[in-house]
């Protein structure tokens, strides 16, 4: 066996059992919504074959298609100014801790503090700090910026970008950590020979210390596109079900919430059978642009 074919079987090796743990609590449960998805079902009692009735009612109804067609367009809104935010201040701040400035290890541990918190935790802090009496409102008309509070959380046009910009805070300690691990293993005599063959500090970190980063850039952008559409953290604990004020900050994963759980009177559930297409559409969406990423991070 060639020295190349024995690094492949050792990394697929290395990647099995993680990939078998995958197949189990991430392929297995994305079976049974498939089967669910045929069904209708309140999640007590026997289920009813429906066959393709429940996507017919998210993709042909004009009611539904419309809800969900706004919660998919306000999720990829959320996740481009997250992921955007996050590459961008997160590989600034990753490439000034990278050079040894003084206090660099307490920098770290600062930048990194947000990501362990409950995800309740944070909103709740968010509450706090975008209220109409918070003191984000109170400096601003202290420093006579504003004339009156600015309602951060109820508002149609910034509700879901401020739910944006604090989910970056909340995970950019993870983004700095990928990045910064990234740059640890650029190689210095690169940079050194680019410095004396006459390049600028931006050409060496363009050329040599960029592609490098790539395939932390591409770790980054996968773990925060499934996370942004999976989950709806913020949208659930603040907002609540309804996605308010007026569905200004709906995304899939509270619309799937709302359609299997309801969200009062006026929104009854619609059955797990429906969450079920909605789930199953989400993972259509991202799963190529996940698969593309991990296929280009596992060829190099």
């Amino acid at each position: 066996m060639s020295y190349k074919s024995l690094e492949k079987t050792q990394l697929w090796l290395m990647l099995l059992p993680g990939v078998i743990l995958y197949a189990i609590f991430n392929f297995g449960p994305l079976v049974g919504l498939l089967y669910m998805s045929v069904h209708e079902w309140s999640g007590i009692g026997g289920m009813t074959f429906v066959g393709l009735d429940n996507f017919r009612l998210i993709l042909l109804d004009d009611f539904y298609r419309a809800g969900f067609l706004k919660a998919l367009w306000q999720n990829i809104y959320f996740f481009a100014i997250i992921i955007t935010s996050l590459l961008v201040i997160g590989t600034f701040i990753a490439l000034m801790l990278s050079f040894k400035v003084y206090g660099r290890k307490q920098y770290q541990i600062l930048y990194f503090l947000p990501y362990p918190l409950a995800g309740a935790a944070v909103a709740y802090l968010m509450m706090l700090i975008f209220d109409t009496n918070g003191p984000v409102n109170s400096t601003l008309l202290s420093w006579g910026w504003i004339d009156r509070p600015v309602n951060f959380m109820g508002s149609e046009d910034i509700t879901l970008m401020m739910y944006a910009f604090f989910m970056s805070w909340y995970r950019m300690g993870f983004a700095i950590v990928m990045i910064l691990a990234a740059i640890v293993a650029v190689r210095t005599d690169l940079v050194e020979a680019a410095f004396l063959d006459g390049a600028k500090r931006w050409q060496a970190i363009r050329h040599i210390v960029f592609p490098v980063l790539m395939p932390a850039f591409v770790v980054v952008f996968i773990i925060i596109l499934v996370d942004t559409f999976n989950n709806a953290d913020f949208t659930l604990l603040i907002s609540e079900a309804q996605a308010g004020p007026n569905r200004s900050t709906d995304i899939l994963g509270s619309y799937l919430y709302r359609s299997a759980f309801g969200a009062g009177p006026q929104d009854l559930a619609l059955g797990y059978g429906v969450a079920s297409v909605i789930g199953l559409l989400t993972a259509i969406i991202i799963a190529p642009v996940a698969a593309l990423g991990a296929m280009r991070n596992i060829k190099k």
